[in-house]
């Protein structure tokens, strides 16, 4: 198996009070339950960047599970795509954010055609005219570009793909293989976090309009 997973757990969830979002109940599990769930179907090798001791001690005990720390701390999702790219021992790694409890593993697949197919160091979705980066496929070497941009004290994503080549998915492309866009939603305030609850417990109750 060529690809690997990565997990970025690192964040402060200062709009959720400080919890580390990671360990949000949707649908009474937590999403980084959920996400190790979905990410294990993609590879077996999994990554979670995260300095969070607590977290650590929240997580399934197997082979297959790593978790590292920033190598920059403080210095942003740059820092844990790097990290998390750093660790991987794969080519192609799926690089998904702690917040997203709708992970698609036929939506990594479809970036990881588009990512091949191409030659590009990254594929990332663009939905309601967003890119997001952290439910996306970057090739290992892009590790590197971002160790050299943190080093040089930038550490917005955009810098990053300033300097590698990589292509956009428009979520039509998305809809057209018949793919939800539910994959990249993410929970960064108490309303979203009660939205998501909401939009699991429709989905169980009326399944045939999902």
């Amino acid at each position: 198996m060529d690809r690997s997973a990565v997990i970025l757990a690192g964040g402060q969830g200062r709009r959720m009070g400080g919890v580390n979002k990671a360990l949000l109940l949707v649908g009474g599990e937590t999403i980084i339950e959920r996400q190790l769930r979905a990410v294990e179907q993609w590879t077996d090798e999994v990554i979670i960047v995260s300095n969070d001791e607590g977290l650590r001690a929240r997580l399934p005990q197997t082979s297959n599970l790593r978790i590292v720390p920033d190598s920059y701390k403080g210095e942003g999702p740059l820092a844990g795509l790097h990290a998390g790219l750093t660790a991987a021992t794969r080519p192609i790694v799926w690089v998904v954010g702690c917040d997203q409890p709708f992970l698609d593993v036929a939506s990594a697949v479809y970036l990881q055609e588009r990512l091949i197919n191409g030659s590009y160091q990254a594929a990332l979705p663009l939905i309601g005219g967003r890119l997001q980066p952290l439910h996306a496929l970057y090739r290992k070497e892009a590790g590197a570009v971002a160790e050299k941009l943190l080093q040089a004290g930038k550490r917005k994503f955009m810098a990053l793909l300033d300097q590698i080549d990589w292509c956009e998915i428009e979520e039509r492309e998305f809809t057209n293989e018949g793919l939800s866009l539910t994959f990249t939603e993410d929970i960064d305030t108490p309303e979203q976090h009660a939205k998501a609850n909401f939009q699991l417990l429709n989905r169980h109750r009326y399944p045939r309009e999902q």
